[in-house]
């Protein structure tokens, strides 16, 4: 029986960036004359994508600069993306344990920002694929995001969704993956529990330990 594959989201799942994004960000907020975001806003942001990061932090008011101000950003993040980003305790410990297992990163971070960051942090040798914002015409939620994975693993594959945002829990049940909620990332978990996902965990140590890895639910 093959083995199901494991997806993880990047940004609050397996590294802490919301420093680096927050700095960024506010540069490019400053740029324009706008006062900064407090790093708790900015990280209730994040999630959707790049783009629409920008999109939010500027409002709706702020539509007619949003190209520059995302150009900006996007300049600013690239130079401080691995200044004070580091991974989570057991990030690296607990995929080298699952290194049997099948598994890559599906994130709605552009490409280049993701590959630069698991390049530095070393974590790019653990993964198969990496599925960015802009491998596809489309990312997550949309289940079409997994369209790589269902040419290489057939289209009957099984797969458990590791990721710390309401978008991470959509992409799953749309998907048809399990899903593993972390606590400790960017997301909050009241805004979870309407979406029942199957698994929570408040520390990356403890995803090993899940049933999912023993003949749990997956078969």
């Amino acid at each position: 029986m093959k083995k199901p594959i494991l997806c993880f989201d990047l940004d609050g799942t397996l590294i802490d960036s919301r420093r680096d994004i927050a700095f960024s960000l506010n540069l490019a907020l400053k740029e324009e004359g706008f006062r900064p975001l407090k790093q708790e806003v900015i990280e209730g942001l994040v999630g959707w994508g790049a783009k629409q990061l920008v999109q939010d932090a500027l409002g709706a008011s702020g539509s007619k600069i949003l190209e520059r101000v995302f150009a900006s950003f996007w300049r600013y993040y690239e130079e401080h993306l691995l200044d004070e980003t580091r991974l989570y305790s057991g990030v690296e410990e607990v995929l080298h344990k699952l290194q049997d297992y099948p598994k890559g990163v599906i994130t709605n971070k552009p490409e280049l920002f993701s590959q630069k960051i698991l390049d530095g942090l070393g974590l790019s040798s653990f993964f198969d694929f990496l599925i960015a914002a802009d491998t596809l015409p489309v990312q997550k939620p949309d289940p079409e995001t997994m369209a790589p994975l269902w040419t290489r693993f057939g289209p009957r594959l099984t797969g458990l969704m590791v990721g710390d945002s309401i978008v991470d829990l959509q992409f799953a049940k749309a998907a048809g993956l399990k899903s593993c909620v972390v606590t400790y990332g960017f997301g909050k978990k009241e805004d979870f529990k309407e979406l029942k996902p199957d698994y929570w965990i408040d520390s990356f140590h403890e995803l090993e330990a899940l049933d999912f890895f023993t003949g749990g639910p997956h078969v």
